[in-house]
């Protein structure tokens, strides 16, 4: 299982981000790999806000700054489209006070809270990998983490090998809910 970082998920879903042809393959190869891909779910707000302001934004541009409410709803139409295709795509990853705690206690570690929330949803998981194109991330993530690009060399180089890896295979489907008290959301 992978679980996608929120700059993952921006990549995707904006055309106009350098790492959105890398995002996009990514998630395609998982998706036809049978590969599991998860997001924590503050993603889900997160990609839904971007979307909506990087919308409203391209309609102020358009039209020299104004913005029309049928504009705004558009955009707002846009926003939730992409998140309910992220939710179809990919499974959220709950949280609760324990990910509070965590993002607290790794603050020492890596000082973004946002970054630590990401953290705690990867290991709630037990997520396989936790993907994301920020680097600082990378450096401290106390998870297994690779970029887009070194995710999708992973991949392709296991796709190729004849022996499964330890532990769970990418691409084998987990049979039961990972431990936690906040379930993963379907």
């Amino acid at each position: 299982m992978l679980l996608l970082d929120t700059n993952v998920w921006m990549d995707y879903y904006s055309a106009s981000r350098a790492g959105h042809v890398k995002a996009f393959e990514l998630i395609d190869y998982a998706s036809a790999h049978g590969i599991d891909l998860l997001y924590a779910v503050n993603s889900s707000r997160d990609v839904f806000y971007r979307v909506a302001a990087d919308a409203k934004q391209a309609c102020r541009e358009d039209s020299g700054g104004v913005l029309t409410d049928a504009e705004a709803l558009a955009a707002q139409a846009v926003a939730w489209a992409s998140v309910e295709h992220m939710h179809g795509l990919a499974t959220a990853v709950g949280s609760d006070e324990s990910d509070v705690w965590h993002a607290c206690k790794t603050r020492s570690i890596h000082s973004d809270y946002e970054d630590n929330l990401i953290l705690a949803a990867a290991q709630r998981a037990h997520a396989d990998f936790l993907v994301t194109g920020d680097l600082r991330l990378l450096q401290h993530s106390l998870v297994a983490a690779l970029n887009v690009d070194d995710m999708l060399a992973y991949l392709r180089a296991n796709d190729s090998e004849d022996t499964p890896s330890e532990g769970l295979a990418l691409g084998q489907k987990r049979t039961s809910q990972p431990e936690n008290d906040a379930p993963v959301t379907r």
